[in-house]
């Protein structure tokens, strides 16, 4: 069942699927073209085609058809019109938000084990801004450097040296952040949100 019917970020839509459903009722959901459903057969995870299935069901409320879908060398998905895409899903929830400028999605479950990486990605002026090294903070700023690295679409990223947290808000709903990868630079503004035991950010070019 749709989490958010339609949850508006700053002119972009975001869509929010829960994914309570067996495959089959997904399925029944759905019209899969040929093509799709090759794609389909080809995952082994059941979970993994659940979240597939989900995130067909997404873009078709949102009238996108996968032939107006690719992706490209560095796998970012893009649209044939000027609109932009991003897409992400986590255990049982899946997302998809459209822009008309360029913008990166993200969903992650809390989970511990992002303390243990957490030096891999976050630098020590990040962590003074964030404060509290709490499981939902660390998350967040992954969230927030996943999103961002989506939306700039280039290969080659070291998340804890070319995607800077430049400041954050009180309550840690909103970020901006700096990306750079030799000499093209963009800044990005974010927002966060959290629902049950996940985190979304969602990541849109300042222009």
């Amino acid at each position: 069942m749709p989490l958010f019917n339609s949850l508006d970020f700053n002119s972009n839509k975001l869509l929010l699927w829960e994914i309570t459903e067996s495959e089959n009722e997904l399925k029944n959901f759905l019209d899969l073209s040929d093509s799709i459903y090759s794609r389909l057969i080809k995952i082994r995870s059941n979970s993994q085609r659940r979240q597939f299935l989900a995130i067909q069901k997404l873009l078709k409320l949102l009238k996108i058809e996968n032939r107006h879908l690719f992706y490209d060398s560095n796998g970012k998905p893009k649209l044939l019109n000027d609109q932009h895409i991003s897409i992400s899903h986590s255990f049982n929830y899946g997302g998809v938000v459209v822009s008309a400028s360029k913008v990166g999605l993200d969903i992650e479950k809390l989970r511990p084990k992002i303390l243990s990486i957490s030096k891999k990605f976050i630098s020590h002026l990040e962590l003074n801004l964030i404060q509290n090294k709490s499981i939902e903070n660390i998350t967040k700023v992954w969230t927030i450097k996943e999103a961002v690295f989506k939306a700039f679409g280039y290969s080659g990223i070291d998340f804890k040296e070319n995607i800077l947290i430049e400041s954050i808000n009180m309550e840690f709903d909103r970020a901006k952040v700096k990306i750079y990868k030799n000499d093209t630079i963009e800044y990005y503004n974010i927002e966060i949100t959290n629902f049950s035991q996940y985190i979304c950010s969602v990541a849109y070019l300042i222009n």
